[in-house]
């Protein structure tokens, strides 16, 4: 990875953050939710995987696709443990149901590959 892809990416990432920052803080905060959901630095990642790897990008959008339920598992964690525990704490469960989703999808998708 060339230190100009590194760069782009990190700052790419970080005003992304700045951004959902201020979204949140405005009148409309909800907003910031579907700025979460924004795909810019999975845009970046997939050009960059298209220069370096083009011959299995397509198989790493099909992956992508399969991986859907992992992120619908992290929000509907959060959503319903976020108003019963500290907010660390519903992340952390957030984050396992992700794993523990991410697991199942990898292993469906290995064995229907086979």
């Amino acid at each position: 990875m060339s230190l100009v892809e590194l760069l782009t990416r990190f700052l790419a990432g970080g005003t992304l953050v700045v951004l959902i920052n201020l979204i949140g803080k405005s009148r409309n905060s909800f907003l910031a939710g579907l700025a979460m959901l924004f795909p810019g630095i999975t845009l970046l990642g997939y050009y960059f995987l298209s220069i370096s790897q083009h011959d299995t990008l397509s198989k790493t959008v099909m992956f992508s696709i399969w991986s859907l339920p992992t992120s619908l598992a992290f929000l509907l964690t959060l959503y319903f443990s976020i108003d019963k525990i500290p907010i660390l704490q519903a992340l952390a469960l957030a984050i396992a149901s992700w794993l523990i989703t991410a697991l199942v999808v990898i292993g469906v998708y290995t064995i229907l590959q086979k």
